[in-house]
């Protein structure tokens, strides 16, 4: 069975995340169903990054096999004339058949927006983040507290409460702050991510911007001691998947 990688981008907002679930809407459920009408009944996509709910990407990396050996941009064309709206095969490519899309994963960028503007923007609301808190901002302190994001670690003390976890450690490689117009953007690329890492680091850097803690309470946090800094969270709707960087 011929295989092939997929770029795909959707808006996450009405799916229930990435990985097929029982009775809900999810983005590999709506590409079963697109390859179904293609006669192709048991590809099944497996994504790089199992994104939550309301999360988005612009570049889900994955892999599927297929019974036909596809032209990649037919197989693009068709795949996109069966899916809806808020999602989108950017890009098909034909890999060897023990190509494996997680494996393939150098590392990943997720960028958190935030609507930052003096009055909300409609066109941002379903992807940034507008906080009724959003004008008490300090930006030097949002850079300082993201600043001290990069480096290797066990990332527990950021796991939600409940959640069961083996692998713990992975590596931030890269934590930025930029703002452009009316849109504030956070970026962390790393080796990986525990589940709900990226939001709960910009939940931490957001409570030093905004007067909450200090960046000194974040640095305990990252050393492995929950504190309030380690228990925030930003809502996933201004969280998207922006780049996957492939081993060489």
């Amino acid at each position: 069975m011929p295989r092939f990688a997929l770029r795909i981008a959707y808006d996450g907002t009405d799916f229930a995340g990435w990985w097929r679930q029982p009775d809900r809407r999810t983005v590999a459920g709506v590409l079963d169903q697109a390859f179904v009408r293609l006669g192709e009944p048991d590809a099944q996509a497996e994504g790089a990054s199992r994104t939550d709910a309301g999360v988005h990407a612009r570049a889900q990396l994955a892999h599927v096999d297929c019974r036909r050996t596809w032209d990649p941009a037919e197989l693009t064309m068709r795949l996109n004339r069966h899916l809806p709206a808020e999602v989108a095969v950017r890009s098909v490519t034909v890999v060897a058949d023990d190509w494996n899309a997680i494996a393939a994963i150098a590392h990943k960028t997720y960028r958190y927006r935030l609507d930052v503007g003096p009055t909300p923007d409609p066109f941002l609301a379903r992807t940034a983040w507008r906080p009724a808190w959003s004008e008490r901002l300090d930006h030097a302190r949002l850079a300082s507290a993201v600043a001290l994001l990069p480096g290797e670690r066990d990332w527990t003390a950021f796991i939600r409460r409940g959640e069961r976890r083996e692998a713990t450690r992975c590596r931030m490689l890269r934590a930025g702050c930029t703002r452009t117009g009316d849109v504030l953007a956070i970026d962390l690329t790393a080796s990986g991510f525990v589940y709900r890492l990226a939001r709960s680091l910009v939940g931490a850097c957001l409570l030093v911007a905004r007067g909450g803690a200090e960046p000194e309470d974040l640095a305990v946090a990252l050393a492995g001691t929950v504190n309030a800094c380690a228990r925030e969270q930003a809502p996933a709707h201004g969280l998207c998947l922006e780049r996957i960087r492939l081993r060489r």
